[in-house]
């Protein structure tokens, strides 16, 4: 057996807990898994679209191209309608999934803001991809502050439709997905200005390309934006309008119409954070599992990768040290809290689905912040847990053979679509302060998940410290929930106004309290799984949350100090519990992340193999599978070239 193989089968030998087990809790049900397994399978088995190694030596126009030749095959296999048969392919795909956008956000919205008659209408269309439409929200002058985006939809009484137009370079329609070139309608937003009056924003199912020719209708302007940071293969695009005419049945109209001529809303307002749930819920839920690809690259290295010896004279794999423990380890544990907080959202935002479909708005506002709070605490965790990865693994971290930047560039841009993370942060907060105004006169209204606010007075008590180090977690967030308001209610009583206060005095208070729910909210859910999980797995499961706990704490001990409800005794003694988890957990860490059952194609990885072998893989790309060895014209001329240098 070769020797790096042989190493990690040592590792494997030494796992104590069925893999399987926790297979069967990263997975939910039978049909995710089977689907992503199958879906794996087809990717590494088909030579036209399996991960290839000199994929990033591609132009952008050739890796575009061959996503969809990957999209027209998937589409044989799986109803790509179905979010459990296209999700895993974003995690498994080299380059971005095309017609993701269309699929998670623009269905959605038609789903939850158009009337059951234009579902209908457009909706079957979507699921035979005669219909590709991009989410045309985002304008280059306006991005987050959506109450002030430029584009118009004037109605027009005497012809009964709507003109829509772009009045200023601002107010184009800048960064939508799939709207470059695969899109042929979008759902873009505009201010409806009725009799002269502004309306407000609302959503227009509108028609951008030819049905048959592709190309961009009269009045219409539309394109690819270009390169950018990650996402290569995804056509960002930009869209502008001449005074272009659209029907009035393109104004989705579930809650807003007009009718005989005149305007009307129906229902709750809100509404439109429900369809936006759908999409950042799958940001949640699948990224994580990213970050699961770069550490099952990065565990897998480090146990192969030999450096230094030790006291019998023989090369240590470098996950003994101390140091690579503590830059992989921590992250491993976290990794599974976010699994397990992305399954409970998926929940949580079904049943929120389930109750607007019956006009039920009672679950909309609590959903709104935790999904708010997991999807922008998530989506930086993800970045900086690849980056990481990517240092744990050294030199041969920064190649894109080892699989690791790839995951990087797919996942930086999530940090800020879909809900910039510092205006999600503040909408948590908001609602934090909201539920500790209920626990104070409406009890009975304070949903579950922040129910810690029905015992602040226990809580500040101090009296659980022995007993949970989730305690410690909730003090920290209590006590900045308690500071906030208190600071917003002195500023106020000075006669500052409240938007003063919130824009320029607490800001950063606000991002901390939110950031605090997001680590508690992540803690409560790894308990439940904890407690329903096979007791095969559960003592693993309770060092990992155990873990995640103490390196929370460790990285946040600011506010437990300063009110004086730590002790340095105690902070030594997490320290020293740190340390004595890792000892648990390493023989473990193998079967952890082995426990996702990545294939090596997924990985797109040559130092991260199941039989090991990175050396003898690293050299084979670069020399048989690396096409910039065939030297071009260029170079040759160069070197023939007589050139006159000065030293």
């Amino acid at each position: 057996m070769h020797p790096t193989t042989q190493l990690l089968e040592n590792a494997r030998e030494r796992v104590t807990f069925p893999t399987e087990e926790l297979t069967k809790l990263i997975y939910v049900n039978d049909e995710i898994y089977e689907t992503f397994m199958k879906a794996q399978k087809i990717i590494a088995n088909e030579p036209t679209i399996r991960n290839h190694p000199d994929y990033h030596n591609w132009s952008r126009k050739q890796q575009i191209i061959k996503s969809y030749e990957k999209l027209r095959i998937m589409h044989q296999h799986f109803n790509l309608a179905n979010a459990v048969h296209w999700a895993p392919l974003l995690s498994i795909f080299q380059g971005t999934t095309p017609t993701a956008v269309s699929f998670a956000m623009t269905v959605p919205a038609l789903r939850f803001l158009g009337t059951d008659e234009q579902f209908n209408l457009w909706g079957p269309k979507f699921l035979t991809m005669e219909i590709v439409a991009a989410y045309a929200q985002t304008e280059i002058g306006h991005g987050s502050d959506v109450q002030n985006l430029e584009t118009t939809a004037t109605y027009d009484p005497q012809s009964n439709d709507f003109v829509l137009h772009t009045p200023s370079v601002s107010a184009v329609k800048f960064w939508p997905g799939e709207l470059g070139f695969l899109s042929n309608y979008a759902l873009v937003y505009a201010k409806l200005i009725f009799n002269g009056k502004n309306k407000g924003v609302h959503p227009f199912m509108v028609q951008i390309r030819d049905n048959s020719t592709h190309k961009p209708l009269r009045g219409v302007t539309v394109g690819d934006i270009g390169p950018k940071l990650g996402y290569s293969t995804k056509d960002n695009g930009y869209l502008a309008f001449d005074n272009y005419r659209i029907p009035l049945n393109s104004m989705l109209a579930r809650y807003v119409r007009i009718e005989n001529g005149q305007f009307s809303r129906h229902g709750n307002e809100k509404i439109s954070y429900a369809s936006m749930m759908v999409s950042r819920q799958l940001i949640i839920f699948i990224y994580p599992r990213m970050a699961a690809q770069a550490l099952t690259v990065a565990i897998r290295y480090s146990i192969t990768r030999q450096q230094f010896t030790n006291d019998k004279r023989e090369e240590n794999s470098v996950i003994e040290y101390q140091t690579q423990q503590d830059k992989l380890l921590p992250r491993l544990a976290t990794c599974y809290g976010m699994i397990f907080a992305g399954i409970r959202i998926m929940q949580l935002v079904d049943d929120n689905f389930h109750r607007v479909q019956k006009k039920d708005f009672s679950t909309l506002q609590q959903s709104h912040a935790i999904l708010s709070a997991i999807k922008a605490f998530s989506s930086q965790w993800v970045v900086d847990t690849t980056e990481w990865c990517r240092l744990s693994c050294g030199g041969h971290g920064y190649a894109h053979y080892s699989g690791i930047p790839a995951v990087y560039f797919d996942t930086a841009p999530n940090v800020t679509l879909e809900g910039e993370n510092q205006v999600m942060y503040l909408q948590v907060a908001r609602y934090l302060l909201k539920v500790l105004q209920y626990a104070e006169k409406t009890p009975e209204k304070v949903p579950f998940y922040f129910s810690f606010v029905l015992h602040v007075k226990e809580t500040l008590a101090n009296k659980d410290q022995n007993t949970s180090l989730g305690h410690w977690l909730k003090l920290t967030l209590t006590i900045q929930l308690i500071q906030v308001g208190k600071r917003i209610k002195d500023l106020m009583n000075t006669g500052k106004t409240f938007q003063q206060i919130w824009n320029e005095h607490v800001g950063i208070h606000l991002m901390s309290l939110a950031q605090r729910y997001a680590e508690y909210f992540i803690y409560l859910v790894f308990q439940e799984y904890i407690a329903n999980a096979n007791p095969s797995v559960k003592e693993i499961l309770q060092q990992l949350c155990d873990l995640y706990c103490v390196q929370t704490i460790l990285d946040n001990p600011n506010t437990l100090i300063e009110s004086g409800q730590i002790t340095q005794e105690q902070l030594k003694a997490f320290n020293e519990l740190k340390i004595e988890l890792f000892a648990k957990i390493k023989p473990q860490a193998i079967g952890l992340v082995e426990a996702f059952n990545f294939n090596d194609n997924a990985l797109r990885t040559c130092i991260g193999c199941h039989d090991g072998k990175p050396y003898e893989y690293i050299y084979d790309w670069a020399t048989k599978e690396n096409s910039v060895n065939k030297v071009p014209q260029a170079v040759i001329d160069l070197m023939g070239t007589k050139i006159k240098a000065k030293l």
